[in-house]
């Protein structure tokens, strides 16, 4: 919260933002939240994972082998073929504060000015003289307002499932093959999910959390792009455009975006 400006007229005022050139601000973020609205795109593109925090259990897109390394990210740009709504909506986030849900800019982003300050010609203030949020600030509220309800819902299908306990952690043996140093990933127990009585599968059922559980492990396979990020060691390389340039030619791989 001490970090964090809430968008206010009053709280706003004398203050500037810049948005940012490009994804280096998360290029060290190898957890990607994710809403349940992404699933179709998002695990097609990456494999998915539920992880805790603190109480509550989170969506997210596993994009690195360990939590410094973005592997999707090469000099500021996106490389996969679905890039997450998160990306698009940072600096500006939600804070829970009780019972409500305040919109804020992150003081820590770099991307935060002061009046007069020097540097900053290209800077926005967030709001008019008559208090009015301008439109570029607007139009980014409203969508992270958006997704917000959608996480809200994605968090209720997620207690559900754990709930359930259906939730397990990724298999060592996968974690080994892969190298992977990122703790508490999760995925659904097919087999524990195949057993629960009509009454349990029914909350799940309407809890909308069953799409998210055969989203999870159907991402799973898409675990070796990441594996053959790693091995390419793309900050080292040129970043291309997509993905397709770093797998031409390469007959062990097959991808369907489309479907």
């Amino acid at each position: 919260m001490s970090q964090s400006l809430v968008l206010s007229p009053r709280e706003c005022q004398g203050k500037s933002w810049l948005p940012p050139k490009d994804l280096r601000f998360a290029q060290h973020r190898s957890l990607i939240l994710l809403h349940a609205g992404e699933l179709a795109k998002a695990a097609a593109a990456m494999p998915l994972a539920v992880v805790k925090e603190g109480r509550e259990w989170r969506l997210v897109g596993v994009c690195g082998l360990d939590l410094g390394h973005n592997l999707f990210i090469r000099q500021g740009q996106w490389l996969g073929h679905y890039r997450p709504e998160w990306l698009s909506s940072w600096p500006f986030e939600i804070i829970s504060v009780g019972e409500k849900g305040l919109v804020a800019f992150d003081r820590d982003s770099g991307l935060l000015g002061e009046e007069g300050q020097t540097g900053q010609e290209s800077a926005e203030p967030f709001f008019d003289a008559e208090g009015q949020m301008l439109e570029a600030v607007a139009t980014r509220v409203e969508a992270l307002k958006a997704a917000h309800r959608k996480q809200q819902a994605t968090q209720k299908a997620l207690q559900a499932l754990a709930s359930a306990g259906v939730l397990t952690p990724w298999p060592e043996t996968l974690q080994s093959q892969l190298g992977l140093s990122i703790n508490g990933l999760h995925m659904v127990d097919e087999k524990a999910l195949a057993q629960l009585d009509d009454e349990a599968f029914l909350a799940l059922r309407k809890t909308q959390a069953l799409p998210i559980a055969y989203a999870l492990n159907l991402s799973i396979p898409q675990t070796h792009l990441l594996a053959r990020l790693a091995r390419m060691n793309p900050a080292q390389a040129e970043a291309p455009e997509t993905l397709d340039s770093f797998f031409e030619d390469d007959e062990e791989l097959s991808f369907d975006f489309d479907s």
